[in-house]
């Protein structure tokens, strides 16, 4: 399957470079805001950017080639390196700083978008499509760092409903762009895209706690520590089997905020004003449609 999906990316991007008009390299550092179960403001938590906790945003670098169509649309495909993160500890919300967990994944990405160049000056788009990315939850105990997923803090590994999770996912990419300002061959930008992701696991809770002692039993006693991480006492009956450990109905989401250099390749826009000498005595380009 991820072979067929590799020579369906290639063919895409050698379709692409064939019938751009222009095509360009975009490279970008930024950072990672996470959506999913940890955390959040003190109401109901949502995956929505209204719930999201600054202390847990990391980095992203991103990479990837536009293909022009013409001068308001074209394709991007991009790959993203990053970090996401997210703590109860962050939250005044009672029963989830009670809940008391955290995680940390590095992510990697691939997407295809279409970007749609808007207005006279092209200055402002939108963008969206698909992508594919992998991660793994980690956290600390004692000091230590655990993978997650290895453990089964929900059941896997012994409950027969209750299969391991992927590690990998389709994640839904749409957002918005400004072109800032341009440079001889390109142009400065500054973007936030959201991403609607088909996996709840990136932080490795979805469900209800289950049995410490059959979960024990199969994964291991370091299990039943990653999976019941509460204040003892405080609420009884909080950590017990079945009690709500996360909210399955929402999938993770996360999104990068990014500030990008654009620089054209190949193309019409490439050269052609500035041999002229037009951009001398100007600070900006005359249009910004590539």
């Amino acid at each position: 399957m991820k072979k067929q999906a590799l020579s369906v990316f290639l063919a895409l991007c050698l379709h692409l470079s064939l019938k751009a008009q222009g095509i360009g390299l975009q490279l970008g550092i930024g950072t990672t805001q996470f959506l999913g179960d940890l955390g959040g403001k003190p109401t109901y938590g949502t995956n929505d950017p209204s719930d999201l906790d600054v202390q847990t945003v990391r980095y992203v670098t991103t990479a990837g080639f536009r293909f022009n169509v013409n001068t308001t649309l074209g394709f991007r495909v991009s790959g993203a390196v990053g970090r996401l993160s997210g703590a109860d500890k962050f939250t005044t919300n009672r029963e989830r700083r009670i809940r008391n967990l955290s995680f940390f994944s590095p992510i990697m990405e691939g997407s295809v978008t279409a970007q749609l160049n808007i207005g006279a000056s092209k200055r402002l788009y939108v963008l969206g499509g698909i992508g594919y990315f992998s991660f793994n939850p980690k956290t600390k105990l004692n000091g230590e760092v655990y993978e997650l997923q290895k453990y089964g803090t929900e059941g896997q590994y012994f409950l027969p409903d209750k299969k391991p999770y992927s590690l990998s996912a389709l994640s839904i990419p749409f957002g918005v762009g400004y072109k800032l300002w341009s440079t001889e061959n390109g142009y400065f930008s500054v973007e936030y895209v959201f991403r609607k992701s088909t996996t709840d696991y990136i932080d490795d809770v979805s469900s209800k706690y289950v049995d410490p002692v059959a979960l024990a039993a199969s994964n291991g006693a370091v299990a039943v520590q990653l999976a019941d991480r509460s204040t003892p006492g405080i609420i009884p009956g909080f950590s017990s089997p079945g009690a709500i450990r996360g909210d399955s109905k929402d999938m993770d989401n996360f999104s990068f905020f990014t500030f990008n250099y654009n620089i054209l390749l190949t193309g019409p826009r490439s050269s052609s004003y500035y041999k002229s000498g037009r951009h001398r005595g100007r600070t900006k380009c005359p249009d910004m449609s590539f």
